[in-house]
């Protein structure tokens, strides 16, 4: 029965029409529930959190100064246009007739999407959808999604790794464990568990995908163990659907690197947007004078990725309530108190969540190629059957872009290896030259030769008789 609900779902997209539909009639509900749910606990983290300190959040609400706050916002609409720049570059390896605007609406309707499903795990068929009624063909659309989630999470592990690197010593001292319920949790080992996670994630699909002995392994051993061990119910199933899933990634990381400048560029744009993210908190603390901050730029920046890290372990829509309360346990520890904090965190959550929500959430209302249906259901389930689905021709036209760019690697190997310092260019053009003085030299020794064989003939044609001539 599942699996006719998500081929219905792959029906849906295969069948909708680039111009769009009707407005729906009503909205899912599943997703109102989600969004109720996300409400209530913020109501609920409200209430605890103001109930003690309403005063002095009001103080320091009194002093903000604007200017930060419409900077921080214009941070927030940077990262969609990012988001939008992004989408609208890879949709260009596939037609010349995406635009930014498409990349844009795309863009929104996929944070929307991401904001109502806990795990952050809608967005992504949300947009496959968009796509196709864009113009893209479906496997394109497909192919573009798990192609910007690679990259994204190449820059989410180098961020994470910087931040370990310059920054955990510092934070091991001065984070404190955080008690929910009367236990003790060591909040940095969250961080380096969610830390530890993206790595694992990113090296393991990389390695299982250039790897056949590591892709073996996991599937035949390591599944096939777990399955007699009856831990995994259907091994076979699992190995399949595993398979297939490596499949995917190693074609579209051999379209990236099909297209290294490409990569490259989209790499660093994720780069600043994480960067762009992650410095919004210290830019709005910088709106609240009654603040004295202890830290630097760099320290608000690592600080946040510990704290977006940790909230993604949490599998709720949007990280309700987990998002408000590590948000002050971290930066306690920056803003000089627990009371300090709650300003910032109430500017920051709704800048960062409710603000974005509103905006894609309007775009997924009004924009004409969201997805429309009364019915419509966008999950992880649903965007890995479309990936089985496309299989096939995302594989074939990965191949052949791999083809395509490996001779023309080639070709410029060939012109270029051996001749960084332009001896080879050098030494050719002083052959051609001299090779064209030789042919000028003959050409001009032919010339004189033929003027002199003339001259010699007019003056035998004159006289012959005389025997010097």
């Amino acid at each position: 029965m599942n699996e006719d609900k998500q081929t219905n779902q792959i029906n849906i997209v295969r069948d909708a029409e680039i111009h769009g539909r009707h407005r729906p009639k009503r909205v899912n509900r599943k997703y109102l529930i989600n969004i109720a749910i996300v409400l209530l606990i913020t109501i609920l983290v409200l209430y605890f959190n103001l109930r003690d300190n309403l005063t002095a959040v009001m103080e320091a609400m009194v002093h903000v100064d604007y200017r930060f706050i419409l900077l921080a916002t214009g941070l927030v609409l940077l990262t969609f246009l990012l988001d939008g720049f992004i989408l609208f570059i890879l949709a260009r390896l596939y037609t010349t007739r995406f635009t930014i605007g498409k990349g844009l609406g795309n863009a929104l309707i996929g944070i929307f999407y991401n904001n109502v499903t806990p795990g952050h795990s809608g967005g992504q068929f949300a947009q496959a959808y968009t796509f196709k009624k864009q113009g893209l063909e479906i496997s394109s659309a497909a192919s573009i999604l798990v192609m910007h989630f690679l990259l994204n999470q190449m820059a989410l592990v180098t961020w994470g790794i910087l931040a370990v690197s310059f920054k955990l010593k510092d934070f091991i001292n001065i984070i404190q464990p955080i008690t929910l319920l009367g236990i003790n949790f060591p909040t940095i080992s969250l961080a380096i568990i969610g830390f530890s996670l993206n790595f694992i994630v990113i090296v393991g699909i990389i390695f299982l995908a250039y790897s056949k002995w590591i892709h073996n392994f996991v599937i035949n051993g390591l599944v096939g163990l777990l399955g007699k061990m009856k831990i995994i119910k259907h091994p076979e199933v699992t190995k399949s659907n595993l398979h297939l899933q490596i499949e995917n990634f190693r074609i579209e990381l051999r379209r990236l690197q099909s297209n290294i400048r490409v990569t490259i560029f989209l790499y660093i744009l994720f780069m600043f947007r994480y960067f762009v993210i992650y410095s919004l908190p210290m830019v709005i603390a910088k709106s609240l004078p009654t603040i004295t901050i202890s830290g630097t730029l760099w320290d608000g920046i690592f600080m946040t990725s510990y704290l977006y890290v940790i909230t993604n372990l949490a599998p709720l829509p949007g990280s309700a309530g987990v998002s408000e309360l590590f948000f002050s346990h971290l930066f306690q520890t920056i803003f000089g108190s627990y009371a300090a904090t709650l300003a910032p965190q109430l500017i920051w959550r709704t800048t960062t969540f409710y603000l974005t929500l509103i905006v894609s959430g309007f775009a997924s209302a009004f924009y004409r190629s969201a997805p429309q249906e009364d019915n419509f259901r966008s999950d992880r389930r649903t965007f890995v059957e479309l990936q089985k689905s496309t299989y096939a021709i995302r594989k074939l036209s990965s191949d052949t872009m791999w083809e395509t760019s490996q001779l023309s690697r080639k070709d410029m190997i060939k012109e270029v290896t051996g001749d960084f310092l332009g001896i080879k260019a050098r030494r050719k053009k002083a052959e051609e030259l001299k090779k064209k003085q030789q042919e000028d030299a003959r050409a001009s020794a032919e010339r004189k030769m033929k003027e002199r064989l003339t001259l010699e003939t007019d003056e035998f044609l004159i006289d012959p008789d005389d025997p010097v001539k």
